[in-house]
């Protein structure tokens, strides 16, 4: 296919993704008892994170949980504490003196 056609190519699949995405909001709108059973016993945190992999926008994630677009943002931004094995330096990182 000629280059002239990527970025038409790159839209459609982009548009294609949030076709998808829209179809399983709608198909489990109706009987949210889908949801419901993905996201049971999950913390919310938890619950973004799975809602975050498949592409839904932070209002569209709040709608589904119950919170707002701000409140996912904020808690799909948080950092994961560092443990002590990612605090070391790596040799190649260290200061020679």
């Amino acid at each position: 296919m000629s280059k002239e056609f990527d970025p038409i190519v790159k839209k459609l699949d982009f548009l294609a993704e949030r076709i998808n995405a829209l179809t399983l909001v709608i198909a489990c709108k109706p009987n949210s008892e889908q949801i419901n059973k993905l996201l049971k016993g999950e913390s919310l945190k938890e619950q973004i994170r799975i809602l975050k992999e498949w592409d839904f926008s932070n209002e569209i994630i709040a709608s589904m949980i119950g919170t707002t677009p701000e409140s996912v943002r904020v808690t799909s931004f948080k950092k994961k504490p560092i443990g002590k094995k990612e605090k070391q330096l790596k040799p190649e990182q260290k200061v020679s003196q």
